[in-house]
């Protein structure tokens, strides 16, 4: 999956600030008892525990709605304030397919500005361009300064404050992890694949649409792990907007290899 990616020859990955929306890999090791003097050790098997948005980059519906250009979008550290742009594909995702709006170059026109406005809390959108650097950046770009390169950027639209879970993150994630223990205890690093699971957080701060769009390799596990998040043991706090309005909010359980 990944997903929120920026490349231009080369890829750049961050939390806060990168596309791609990749997640943090989360090493689980313990030992577990599966007869009196038998134990399974996990040491070798990476496992990912993460409840994000669809996209590690993310921007809230006021900021994309500001917007006029695609630097007002995407992060400062994907330095697309120092390409020149040739050409600009904004699409929204939605149910397998896209919708798209072309335009020449980094400044947003009419339909992209539409389409973008047309955009709701959780969705996700990508921009993509061909472009050349200007000036000294970015870096990577340095040594090539007639080539042009496509640029490509995923985000998710977030609440103006986002649904947080009571307990914590840390919390939730533990829970996650130990509740599953028994589960996970079995799979093999070369069957485990990506998982997810969605769920939304509404207005009350209640679980619903808990669904599995991918599978961990494993359908018992996968059963386990919907089930988990169907039976949270603590509510959340709803999101809000920028009216301080309760809003639903969508939510990726990844869970299984690196890279979902």
């Amino acid at each position: 999956m990944a997903f929120g990616i920026t490349t231009f020859g080369y890829v750049n990955w961050n939390k806060t600030d990168a596309s791609h929306q990749e997640v943090a890999c989360v090493k689980t090791a313990y030992a577990e008892q599966v007869s009196t003097n038998v134990f399974r050790i996990q040491a070798d098997i990476d496992i990912v525990y993460n409840v994000d948005s669809r996209f590690n980059a993310t921007i809230t519906k006021d900021d994309l709605h500001r917007a006029k250009t695609v630097v007002d979008i995407v992060p400062t550290s994907a330095e697309w304030d120092k390409v020149s742009f040739l050409d600009m594909r904004v699409a929204f995702l939605h149910n397998g397919g896209e919708t798209a709006a072309m335009g020449d170059n980094e400044v947003l026109n009419a339909d992209q500005i539409k389409l973008l406005k047309s955009i709701d809390y959780s969705s996700n959108f990508y921009l993509r361009g061909k472009g050349k650097r200007k000036g000294e950046g970015p870096e990577g770009l340095r040594d090539h300064p007639n080539d042009e390169f496509e640029f490509n950027y995923y985000l998710t639209v977030v609440p103006e404050k986002e649904a947080e879970y009571a307990g914590g993150y840390d919390a939730l994630i533990s829970y996650l992890k130990e509740s599953s223990k028994a589960a996970t205890a079995f799979v093999e690093q070369g069957k485990l694949q990506a998982g997810r699971v969605h769920f939304t957080v509404t207005k009350d701060g209640t679980i619903k649409y808990v669904n599995l769009e991918s599978t961990s390799g494993y359908e018992a596990l996968d059963e386990v792990l919907i089930d988990l998040v169907n039976n949270m043991p603590e509510k959340w706090n709803p999101a809000t907007n920028a009216a301080g309005e309760n809003v639903d909010q969508e939510f990726v359980f990844f869970f299984g290899v690196d890279g979902c």
